[in-house]
């Protein structure tokens, strides 16, 4: 076994990651014989024992509402990527499925709708799972550009990048219960001698040496639905995920209600739908938003005026639909109130 020392950025206490991933991360880099046992007690003692139990299938689902130190799994990412015999590794984990480390993030979205839901579910909340991973979406010619990226500055080698986009294809492919065709795949590092490997897993075109690492699909892939949903059970783990003081590494409650109203005001300006996107009930929100002394109302005004003023030039009725508003009488009751 090769191995090397490997030096991580110091790292505040805000910066944490699920613990079920990275138990998970640690048992499958040491099922694929890049790392050992004894790497992983370096980096933490507990964190091998659990690696121990989740290999003879007990039960460790104690530690879905915890949180590690995400130097835990950037050290696993090293040590995957110093090991010359392990090139591959990200793609493999990533196309390794595995219910039983599923956390509260993953169990949540195997109760939505289909996989447009599942996509804004997660992206709303991925601070659950790993806040430094982030995803962005874009729509061009009937196709949604799916584009990831980890925060600047982290050091998460290339195999994490793999894995991230493996894994995402291949939980979708998992939670709909049938094969996803992908149109295309661009990654920023050079092709490498595993590329037919990749294509196995995507079956598509890979392009390399882009300047973005994404997954391109075609859009009505987003209506495929999810054979498990259950809404009852949903509208349970959102309440819980809700009850939890997880550090806000996305910004405020304020901050995350304000983006999502800025990005999509039509679908928004209803609070049942911002309570679901922010994974929370109608009443979490309206507490969680007094506690910052603001309010739902008071945000969508707020936004709704500034997008009058951009948009001041259009017609009443382009406007009305443009804030949100249900009729024109709506409209100019909340343009007087302004005023």
């Amino acid at each position: 076994m090769h191995t090397n020392t490997v030096l991580t950025p110091m790292l505040t206490d805000r910066d944490h990651v699920t613990a079920i991933a990275v138990v998970d991360l640690a048992r499958e880099l040491k099922r694929h014989a890049v790392i050992n046992l004894t790497q992983i007690q370096n980096i933490d003692p507990k964190l091998a024992e659990y690696v121990v139990a989740l290999e003879e299938d007990q039960d460790i689902s104690e530690l879905m509402e915890r949180r590690y130190p995400e130097s835990w799994i950037i050290a696993l990412w090293q040590l995957a990527d110093s090991n010359p015999l392990a090139t591959s590794v990200g793609a493999r984990i990533g196309a390794t499925v595995s219910p039983e480390a599923r956390g509260l993030l993953i169990n949540l979205i195997q109760h939505c709708e289909n996989l447009k839901e599942v996509l804004e579910t997660y992206l709303n909340n991925i601070s659950l799972a790993n806040a430094s991973e982030s995803w962005k979406i874009g729509h061009r010619d009937n196709r949604i550009e799916l584009t990831f990226s980890f925060t600047a500055g982290k050091l998460y080698p290339r195999c994490a990048t793999e894995r991230s986009m493996v894994a995402l294809h291949k939980w979708a492919e998992y939670l709909c219960g049938q094969k996803i065709p992908v149109c295309s795949v661009e990654f920023t590092f050079p092709q490498p001698e595993y590329k037919d490997f990749l294509q196995r897993l995507f079956r598509c075109e890979i392009h390399f040496d882009c300047s973005r690492n994404t997954l391109i699909l075609h859009e009505d892939v987003l209506f495929l639905p999810l054979p498990q949903r259950n809404r009852y059970v949903k509208g349970i783990l959102e309440q819980k995920i809700s009850s939890l003081c997880f550090p806000e590494e996305n910004g405020s409650i304020e901050e995350r209600a304000r983006r999502l109203l800025r990005e999509n005001l039509a679908s928004y300006h209803s609070i049942e739908n911002l309570a679901q996107a922010l994974c929370m009930s109608r009443a979490t929100l309206y507490r969680k938003l007094k506690e910052k002394k603001t309010s739902f109302s008071r945000l969508l005004d707020e936004e709704r005026q500034r997008l009058l003023y951009l948009h001041r030039h259009l017609p009443a009725a382009q406007l009305c639909d443009l804030l949100g508003f249900r009729d024109t009488s709506a409209y100019y009751k909340a343009r007087k109130r302004w005023n």
